[in-house]
């Protein structure tokens, strides 16, 4: 309903008339009956009127089918005693996989309720559904359907899809094949900021998108889901207050060194952004994610394209990205650790920052940088900072006292652990040293270990 109502110029469902729908219909009637379109929906609705090759030489079939589909609405006659599925409305026929994605064939009555195949649907459910393809994407050879709890959302959505299939068809009206877009998890994320920069101030709501085909015996979905906490941080980093960092980080993250990603056929990124991929992986992947993209860490991946840009990353050359800011935002609305705590972590490494800059403690500086992930390798942390805590208290004080040391290394669960703890030191302390202009001190530090390397499988 979000791409009829778009495509009808309208905001709202309800203002939508039955000339609008009429004017839809027209329009799919006349794309999906011939290529690129057709070949498009062979993996939306196989074996449909729409895809069928017989009908090639008998178009009175295809408008038949069309008509059936897409104009059952316009008396919506009860041929069953069902209820829509979709709609609370009278059904007016039984469909089955040609006609909705990924359910059961018509021969396939053990798999849906009571043994009796097909789904009840009304007319305008079925128009709907037909008109889903236009308000997607084709992308890797599938359908991405983005839909968010918030519908203004999920119109925004379906308007920008149908925007550009339809800028495409008529710019493409001769091709055989309808082209795709590549890398679904970069599309949505890209597809997200767009349509949140043009609803500022809007109600914050999670975002689900469905990567499917129903080609074939290969039918599949992938569902990407983004919760409230990660697009509560989208929002925020996207904002005034944190952009440039963002935006910075952000253009360091396109494949192939771009800052700013090709466009292709349909205006969408061409490259893949490695930086919105990983969001998928949040919140469980946090400290991995802050390592790579806020502390600059090389992350090397099994099977990695050369033109991936995390295994260039350097605190070396790339310093300046380093933002505790963003972290501080990053822990509080993905990680939702308390303020009291972010506050003790930055209170801490303020002070280990000023105790470096004051006696050139390089080893406790690489310590943090390159210790190991052992629990020897925290006794050894743990003794370098007390160590340096001893040696200043007498003239100036503790570095840290010991609530702060357990606000910020001991209560540690399964995502906040003490070597995140030590990442989030790391970064606050490199951000202070740079402000102050201790270029020099930090490359000393850094070098170029291979310990600087994340190593993974995928």
């Amino acid at each position: 309903m979000a791409t009829i109502t778009a495509f009808a110029g309208k905001t709202d469902p309800a203002d939508v008339t039955a000339d609008d729908l009429s004017q839809v219909a027209e329009y799919i009637t006349r794309e999906y009956s011939k290529n690129p379109m057709k070949s498009f929906l062979t993996v939306v609705f196989p074996n449909s009127g729409f895809t069928q090759p017989a009908f090639d030489k008998q178009p009175e079939k295809r408008v038949a089918y069309a008509s059936k589909v897409l104009l059952s609405w316009l008396d919506n006659i009860e041929t069953t005693q069902e209820r829509c599925v979709v709609f609370n409305i009278p059904a007016t026929m039984r469909v089955h996989r040609q006609a909705v994605p990924l359910i059961g064939p018509e021969d396939g009555f053990n798999f849906y309720a009571e043994g009796d195949s097909g789904l009840p649907i009304s007319g305008l459910a079925l128009l709907a559904i037909q008109a889903l393809p236009l308000g997607s994407l084709k992308c890797a050879g599938r359908l991405l359907v983005i839909h968010a709890e918030d519908p203004d959302l999920t119109y925004r959505f379906a308007a920008q899809a149908l925007e550009a299939n339809r800028r495409y068809l008529s710019l493409a009206s001769q091709a055989d094949k309808y082209e795709d877009v590549k890398h679904p998890r970069t599309q949505i994320i890209d597809r997200l900021v767009r349509a949140e920069e043009a609803r500022k101030d809007a109600e914050i709501s999670s975002v689900t998108a469905y990567h499917l085909t129903n080609y074939g015996t290969n039918a599949a979905v992938d569902i990407y889901h983004l919760p409230l906490q990660i697009m509560r941080f989208l929002s925020y980093a996207t904002d005034a207050t944190y952009r440039n960092a963002w935006q910075r980080i952000v253009q360091r993250s396109w494949e192939g060194g771009r800052a700013t990603p090709e466009s292709d056929t349909f205006g969408l990124p061409r490259q893949r952004n490695v930086l919105y991929e990983d969001l998928f992986a949040l919140p469980q992947e946090a400290r991995r994610f802050l390592r790579t993209f806020i502390l600059r860490m090389p992350r090397l991946v099994k099977g990695q394209g050369k033109d991936d840009p995390r295994a260039t990353y350097s605190l070396l050359t790339e310093t300046d990205l380093v933002s505790w800011p963003l972290t501080a935002l990053f822990l509080k609305e993905v990680m939702n650790v308390d303020d009291s705590r972010i506050e003790a972590i930055k209170a801490m490494a303020d002070h280990l920052a000023d105790y470096i800059d004051e006696h050139g403690d390089q080893r406790l500086f690489r310590t943090l940088l390159y210790g190991g992930n052992r629990g020897q390798d925290y006794q050894e942390l743990r003794t370098r900072l007390i160590r340096a805590d001893y040696g200043v208290a007498a003239r100036q004080g503790p570095l840290f006292t010991l609530d702060e040391f357990v606000a910020v290394f001991e209560n540690t669960d399964n995502q906040y652990t003490w070597m995140l703890a030590r990442d989030l030191l790391l970064i606050r302390i490199i951000e202070r040293l740079y402000e102050r202009g201790k270029i020099a001190q930090i490359h000393e530090a850094v070098g170029s270990p291979v310990d600087a390397v994340d190593i993974e499988q995928e």
